[in-house]
C-alpha cells in the first residue's frame, strides 16, 4: 500500500492519486508570465484549482530558471509567507512549498505548509533538517546540475538506471534526517537536467521509480518535452499534459503536480479505475 502523510492528514494513494495544483507567485514563470503574482489574482487561481479537483497547493516564488532574475531570499521569504498564511485562512487543501531554499522552506512550514517541494535535489544542507524539525514532508527530485544552470547536453551511462539510483541516494539522505518513508515523494524530474527524449524515456519507465517504496509524483504538465516531441508552443499543450498525466498513472504516478487540476483529476480518476481492473482480472485486490 503506498501512503502518504502530509501534516496531520495520512492518504491511501491505491485508492486516489493526488493532484498537486501549481501557483506560480512570481513575475517571470514560464507558463503564466507574472499573471498570478498579485495575491488577490492568485486567490482567485487557487479556487479554481480546488473546484477543479485540486487535493493540494504547491506555491512557488522562486527564480524561475536559467537567464531569470534571481529572487532575492528574503523577498521570496516575505512572498511565500504572506502567500500560506492567506491560502490557509481559505481553504482546507495542504499547502506545499516550491523552493530550494531551507530559509524560505521554514518560513512556509511556520505558515503552515506540509510539504516541501525542492527541485533542487536538496542542495541546500539546511533542508531536510528544516522539513523534519517541523513535521513535514518533502519532495526529492533528480537534477543533474544546480538549478539556473545550464545543463544542454547531459549525459548517463544509463539514464533509468542513473536516475534511480540519485532518487535512492536521496530518500536515504532524508530518512537519515527521520523522514519515513510515507514523508518522501520521489520525482524523476522531467526536463532537469534532461534532453526531451530522454524526458520521454523517464515518463514511459515511471514504473521503475515506483518501485523505490515512495509517492511517486509526476511533473509533466506543459513541460519542454511535449512541446517537442508533438510540435506545440506552451499555450497548446493541455490535451498532451492531460494524456502524460494518465500514462504515468498507468505506470504507478500516485501525485501529479498540474496547472489543470480539472483535466488531470479526471486522467487520473480514470486510469486508477482501469488499474483497478487490471488488478482485480489478474486477481489482485
Amino acid at each position: 500500500m503506498s501512503e502518504l502523510q502530509l501534516g496531520d492528514r495520512r492518504y491511501d494513494l491505491d485508492g486516489r492519486v493526488l493532484v498537486m495544483g501549481i501557483l506560480n507567485r512570481t513575475r517571470d514563470s514560464f507558463f503564466d508570465r507574472g499573471r498570478h503574482f498579485h495575491l488577490d489574482d492568485l486567490l482567485r487561481r487557487a479556487e479554481r484549482l480546488v473546484d477543479d479537483g485540486a487535493d493540494l497547493l504547491d506555491v512557488g516564488a522562486r527564480p524561475g530558471g536559467v537567464g531569470v532574475r534571481e529572487v532575492p531570499e528574503p523577498e521570496e521569504v516575505d512572498l511565500v509567507a504572506e502567500t500560506v498564511t492567506a491560502l490557509r485562512a481559505r481553504f482546507d487543501a495542504p499547502v506545499s512549498i516550491d523552493t530550494t531554499r531551507a530559509a524560505v522552506a521554514r518560513a512556509g512550514f511556520a505558515a503552515g505548509a506540509v510539504l516541501g517541494n525542492d527541485m533542487s535535489g536538496f542542495h541546500d544542507p539546511h533542508y531536510l533538517p528544516v522539513a523534519a524539525e517541523a513535521g513535514a514532508s518533502v519532495v526529492a527530485t533528480h537534477i543533474r546540475l544546480p538549478p539556473g544552470v545550464a545543463d544542454p547536453d547531459p549525459q548517463y551511462g544509463g539514464l533509468v538506471d542513473d536516475v534511480r539510483a540519485a532518487l535512492r541516494d536521496l530518500a536515504r539522505r532524508a530518512a537519515d534526517c527521520g523522514l519515513g518513508p510515507d514523508r518522501v515523494i520521489v520525482d524523476p524530474g522531467l526536463d532537469l537536467g534532461k534532453t526531451w527524449r530522454q524526458s520521454v524515456e523517464l515518463l514511459a519507465a515511471m514504473d521503475r521509480f515506483g518501485e523505490l517504496g515512495h509517492p511517486l509524483l509526476l511533473g509533466a504538465s506543459n513541460k519542454i518535452f511535449l512541446g517537442r516531441l508533438l510540435g506545440l508552443d506552451t499555450d497548446e499543450r493541455d490535451a498532451a499534459s492531460v494524456a502524460a498525466a494518465a500514462i504515468g498513472v498507468l505506470r504507478g504516478c500516485t501525485v501529479l503536480r498540474v496547472h489543470d487540476a480539472r483535466g488531470a483529476r479526471h486522467a487520473a480518476d480514470l486510469a486508477t479505475a482501469i488499474r483497478r481492473f487490471d488488478r482485480k482480472q489478474r486477481g489482485g485486490t
